[in-house]
């Protein structure tokens, strides 16, 4: 009898139309993956070669605004980015396809996540973006709800940080980062109390 085996797909999630969200998600991601030099002993590019990355394309960047550089130089240095970290990406890839059992962490412990085959309890919120660092997020209205609780987190999820109970099954989150990977969370208040958490959902702040 044959078995399917489980596809494990890292999400890198890296914004590239504009530069500073380019350059606070590959911060974010390279911190991180400083920071859990455990599961990252020997990433390529290596991490002083991304910070270097990130370093000239802030140079080009601020260079390119102020007259003092062309934006070919700063077209190279966000190419050259991009491709480091596409390169980061393929590494925490092949370390989660190696080890299925903790792929969700070693993503985590990059600052990414995964993109799930086959999702059986799909989270009940859905998140929407007009405005640059601004965040609403929705939640299906429940039966009996009397108010909503909701949280999000910069961290992966380790971390969670309360917003105001709303009324409706809608919150706006202001002054988050652009570029920064955001989790998401809701709980119905009924007359029993507080239910349980939803599933977290996740998406990256424009």
């Amino acid at each position: 009898m044959s078995t399917i085996a489980q596809v494990i797909t890292v999400v890198l999630a890296l914004p590239t139309n504009s530069i500073a969200p380019l350059i606070v998600r590959s911060t974010t991601i390279v911190n991180a993956m400083d920071a859990n030099k455990s599961t990252f002993p020997s990433p390529t590019p290596t991490i002083p070669q991304a910070t270097t990355l990130i370093t000239a394309l802030t140079t080009a960047e601020t260079a390119f605004k102020g007259h003092l550089g062309t934006r070919a130089d700063r077209d190279n240095a966000k190419t050259a980015l991009v491709a480091g970290m596409q390169q980061l990406h393929s590494y925490v890839q092949g370390l989660a396809t190696a080890n299925p059992s903790q792929a969700e962490v070693i993503a985590e412990d990059a600052a990414m996540t995964l993109r799930k085959a086959a999702v059986r309890n799909k989270s009940p919120l859905t998140v929407k973006q007009t405005v640059s660092a601004q965040v609403h997020v929705i939640a299906k209205a429940q039966k009996g709800s009397r108010a909503n609780d909701w949280q999000y987190s910069v961290d992966g999820g380790k971390t969670w940080i309360d917003t105001p109970t709303t009324t409706k099954a809608s919150t706006t989150i202001t002054g988050l980062t652009p570029g920064m990977m955001v989790q998401y969370r809701q709980r119905a208040i009924t007359t029993a109390g507080p239910g349980d958490w939803s599933q977290a959902i996740s998406a990256i702040v424009t």
